[in-house]
Formats: structure tokens, C-alpha cells, sequence
């Protein structure tokens, strides 16, 4: 029943674009290839190289906005993916594992965003999520999961966005914002083998997570088509039966347009995973910090074409002896603007 009211839910919110006026209407459909690796001990005690290579072909998505009046304004966006795995120690796949892990994923977000007097405005979104897991196994069954959210923000944004700097990239903005966030979980179901008779069984998820946060950032843009943008987030558990823990980022990013073609993106991320009950999950620590470091250099073969490498080193601060992970990738992305 709850699935039927989620596709109606969604051919509403699609119907209700048809009598507006169009503001944004693009698909951007993408290839991406990354390479994931760090330095694990195994169980002789030597350091050995833990590597993942992944690729996801297709990667489609879909973003369309419409704006009724100067005080209001309806957002769909959606997407689908294909993303491959495979894991290896010292070049090694684990045994019956010489093959790619998979998930097929779907989304779907239809939002809507009010705005008042002062800067202020309230959003409403239901973000839809769908996705069909097959491990690194070459007996493994898909499982598939899905969910619902409701997500309700509200607070101060002032921000110019979508700014056009030298380079088709326009993500350039200029501002400050700061919002609550709830976010309470709708609908949640999981696929599992059954251990007796070995089929594949779906269950409801009995338990699902809602969370309370705060999320504020100021962008601030430079001479030479440049930004920086520091951000902090917040979000505690409010469901204790399913996450009662508390999570926060403190980060900066940055953008810079060299010339009509290269474009530089790159952020700094600290983020501590607060632990409500350490004992519960038998942790030695309260929390876990982390930092992440990433850059994207962007080259705009044409307008509609971006080609990109990126790199990243993500590191855990809180476990001890644990090494960085580093992340190697390759990409490109074409954006098809169906206004024009």
C-alpha cells in the first residue's frame, strides 16, 4: 500500500510541472572510473595493498525545476546508475570472488521551496531511494532495498547561485545560508535470504531513522572567478531503536575558473560520527573523526562536455594505525539543456 501512495506521490508531483512555467530542464548523463586503495596487516602481520576498482556506466540524471510565482517554486530531480566493484588484497579476489559486485540504483526527489519576507523560506522534499545489490560473489543473488524520507528545511538564504564564471561549470554563488533540517524516514523495505529455505524474502523495515540538524555556509566569491565556501553540519539520531547517534562536518570548499575551458574544484571535510552508547556497539571510543581531501580538475572539451580527473585521500584520525585511503578517478559527464 505505502508503495502505491509512493508512485502516486510521484506522478502528482510530475503532473504538476505540466501546467508551469519551465525554469530549468536538463539531463546530464555520465561514465565514471575510480580506483580505491590503502595498506591493510593481514593475518601474518604483513602489510599488504587493499584495492577496489569501480566503474559506473551509465550514470543518468534529470533535473527539473518550474516556478508558479516569484514566492514559490517546484523541484523534480531524478537518476539512474550502474556501479561495478571488484575488491582485491595484494591483487589477490577473495575466494569464488573473481568477479564484480554490482547495484543498480534509482532516485527520485520531488521538492518544493517557499519564499518569505527577509530571506527566509521553507522547503519540503520526499526523496526516493531504490537500490539492487549484487556482491562480489559469483553466487550472490540481488538484494534490493528501498526508502522513503520526508525532509522539511527551513530558515536564512540570501545566496545568488548558479553564477557563470569562465567556464560552462556555473556553480559559482554568492551568500549565506543557515537552516534546521528534519528528516523522519516514511518507508523502508530490505530483501534477505532466508536461512531455512534460501529464497530471496522481503521485509518492511520495523525501525526508521529520523534526524534533527542544523546546516549553515557562507560562499564568497574572489576576483579571478574564484570561491571559497566554508560549511558546518549537524544532525542528531532521534529514533533511538534505529540511529541514535549524532554526526557533524566542518569544511571548506573551493572553485576557481582558470580559463573558458579548466576549471578546479576542491574541498577539505572534517566530520566526527558521535557514538550515542559506545558500549551498545562494544566501541572502545565515543567518537570517530575523520578527514577527507579531495580536488576534481574539470576540462570542458566543449559546453556540453566536461571531462574530468579527480583525486582524493580520505583518513580515519580515531583508529589506530589505521592508513589513508586513496581514490584515483576518471570521468566524463554531457549535459543536454532542453530548454533551448
Amino acid at each position: 500500500m505505502r508503495k502505491l501512495m509512493t508512485i502516486a506521490m510521484m506522478v502528482a508531483a510530475m503532473a504538476a510541472f505540466s501546467q508551469m512555467q519551465i525554469t530549468k530542464n536538463k539531463v546530464l548523463g555520465g561514465a565514471a572510473f575510480g580506483y580505491l586503495m590503502t595498506t591493510v596487516e593481514d593475518a601474518a602481520g604483513d602489510d599488504v595493498t587493499d584495492a577496489t576498482t569501480a566503474f559506473q556506466i551509465p550514470a543518468v540524471d534529470y533535473l527539473l525545476e518550474a516556478k508558479p510565482n516569484d514566492m514559490f517554486k517546484l523541484y523534480l530531480y531524478g537518476g539512474i546508475g550502474y556501479y561495478m566493484a571488484k575488491n582485491t588484497v595484494d591483487g589477490d579476489t577473495p575466494p569464488n570472488g573473481d568477479c564484480y559486485a554490482s547495484d543498480l540504483s534509482f532516485y527520485l526527489n520531488p521538492m518544493a521551496k517557499g519564499y518569505f519576507a527577509n530571506n527566509l523560506f521553507a522547503k519540503l522534499a520526499l526523496p526516493y531511494n531504490y537500490d539492487s545489490v549484487t556482491g562480489q560473489d559469483e553466487d550472490a543473488d540481488a538484494l534490493a532495498e528501498s526508502s522513503l524520507d520526508f525532509v522539511l528545511s527551513g530558515g536564512f538564504d540570501n545566496r545568488e547561485i548558479e553564477m557563470h564564471g569562465l567556464t560552462p561549470w556555473d556553480k559559482f554563488e554568492k551568500g549565506m545560508a543557515f537552516y534546521a533540517v528534519y528528516d523522519m524516514g516514511v518507508m523502508g523495505s530490505f530483501d534477505y535470504i532466508d536461512p531455512v529455505t534460501g529464497d530471496t524474502e522481503t521485509e518492511d523495515d520495523p525501525e526508521l531513522p529520523s534526524y534533527f540538524g542544523v546546516e549553515g555556509f557562507y560562499a564568497h566569491m574572489m576576483d579571478g572567478n574564484m570561491m571559497l565556501k566554508p560549511y558546518l553540519t549537524y544532525k542528531m539520531g532521534m529514533n533511538e531503536d534505529a540511529d541514535p547517534d549524532s554526526y557533524m562536518n566542518i569544511g571548506v570548499e573551493f572553485a576557481k575558473d582558470f580559463n573558458e575551458q579548466m576549471n578546479l574544484e576542491a574541498g577539505l571535510n572534517f566530520g566526527m560520527w558521535m557514538l550515542d552508547d559506545a558500549d551498545a556497539v562494544g566501541s572502545d571510543e565515543d567518537s570517530y573523526n575523520y578527514l577527507d581531501v579531495d580536488a576534481q580538475f574539470n576540462y570542458y572539451v566543449m559546453p556540453e562536455l566536461d571531462v574530468y580527473g579527480a583525486l582524493g585521500v580520505a583518513m580515519d584520525l580515531t583508529t589506530e594505525d589505521d592508513n589513508p585511503n586513496y581514490l584515483f578517478g576518471l570521468g566524463a559527464v554531457y549535459t543536454m539543456n532542453l530548454l533551448k
